[in-house]
């Protein structure tokens, strides 16, 4: 229990100024690929064929439900699915992360969405497991209708992926 505490103790996210993309080649290309995509303020999508390749197991695709707030996942890569243990396809971010972590996760996104403009962050959160994990991701906006900002491209840079409680 002391391991799960202390984890809940250290959650956090911290936003990176987007200017300092280029120390993450992988997202740095990511971003391009969301720029070119279709010269939209939020695009409707990203072509997979655009992106780095290593960068493909990391990849979600989040609709955003409005009642209540929620993300609702429609294609995540094959990392993802392997650490939640089965397809997320058609799951929320409440099931696979802890409410406090969800909650954190959606009010990012609603911020992107607010914005229009990417959001490059490490966050420090804490699985359903109680382990400790951080990372540095990249959530974009998208826009199914092409008006509305209601879905988002996110990905994360495996190479800044790492589980703390296993570390030591």
């Amino acid at each position: 229990m002391m391991a799960v505490e202390f984890a809940r103790s250290v959650r956090q996210h911290r936003e990176i100024p987007l200017t300092d993309i280029g120390q993450y080649p992988n997202l740095a290309d990511a971003l391009q690929a969301w720029q070119q995509s279709d010269g939209q303020r939020a695009p409707r999508a990203v072509d997979p064929l655009t992106l780095p390749k290593i960068l493909l197991p990391y990849v979600m695709l989040l609709d955003l439900e409005e009642n209540p707030e929620l993300l609702r996942v429609r294609l995540a890569g094959t990392y993802v699915c392997q650490k939640y243990g089965g397809e997320l396809r058609g799951r929320s971010t409440d099931d696979f992360f802890s409410a406090a972590d969800a909650r954190h996760v959606v009010t990012s996104a609603l911020t992107v969405a607010r914005l229009g403009i990417p959001s490059l962050a490490e966050r420090t959160y804490v699985n359903l497991e109680g382990g400790l994990w951080s990372y540095v991701r990249l959530i974009a906006p998208l826009s199914r209708s092409g008006t509305k900002i209601d879905s988002f491209f996110k990905v994360l840079d495996p190479s800044s992926l790492q589980n703390h409680l296993t570390a030591a």
